[in-house]
């Protein structure tokens, strides 16, 4: 994966998911712990804005960011879950080569349990964090089933972690759902995320996402 070309907008989010995810325990007793600390940096992650989207998109919905962190960090895990799974498929993997199909097989499956234990923690509104883990769910159904369109499989994701962090802060429904289209939009045309975005936030919050929007527009370039 190459360095990014442009600035990484929401830094300070970015930051908080990184603490956070230092502190999640990873099973290191077995094979399959050991492919998930190797495959734990930066250049593993498929998309590095989409988990600060739920921490944004929570903070823009006037809710707790600490609630927001496991959703976002299980965003995270899911998108590393993904593209191992896709490594595998394609046979692109050097995780295969070092560790083996069978292995690495397992560390996927291990990923997607750490991501829904991650879900499950630190809980302080258990409804709230039900429905982001059946957006989350949802949204990876959607990716599997989408799997040879890169752009479709992104907006689901991106959508779905703009509506969990609105929906962990407590935002209406009618909010949460503009989030997430919001995010649907982001990823095909960010510009027009923008003016989706505009009814339903402004200020600051707008002007940060307006800042994402064009790093989005930029990388598609």
């Amino acid at each position: 994966m190459t360095a990014l070309r442009n600035p990484f907008p929401l830094s300070n989010h970015r930051a908080s998911l990184a603490r956070y995810l230092r502190g999640i325990v990873v099973p290191g007793l077995c094979v399959a712990g050991q492919i998930i600390a190797e495959r734990l940096p930066a250049q593993y992650a498929r998309d590095p804005l989409r988990p600060s989207l739920v921490l944004w998109a929570c903070d823009a919905a006037d809710g707790d960011l600490a609630d927001a962190l496991p959703v976002a960090a299980a965003f995270d895990l899911f998108d590393r879950f993904l593209l191992l799974h896709d490594e595998l498929t394609d046979g692109s993997a050097a995780t295969v080569a070092s560790w083996g199909l069978g292995q690495s097989l397992n560390a996927g499956d291990a990923f997607y349990a750490l991501g829904f234990r991650s879900l499950a923690s630190d809980v302080s509104n258990p409804g709230r964090r039900l429905e982001a883990a059946r957006l989350v769910g949802q949204a990876i159904l959607e990716s599997i089933e989408k799997n040879n369109d890169d752009v479709a499989r992104s907006a689901s994701l991106t959508a779905a972690a703009m509506q969990a962090g609105a929906v962990v802060a407590g935002a209406p429904e009618q909010i949460a759902r503009a989030f997430a289209e919001a995010g649907r939009l982001l990823v095909k045309d960010p510009m027009e995320a923008v003016a989706a975005m505009g009814h339903c936030t402004s200020g600051n919050d707008l002007t940060a996402f307006e800042e994402i929007a064009r790093y989005v527009a930029r990388q598609a370039a």
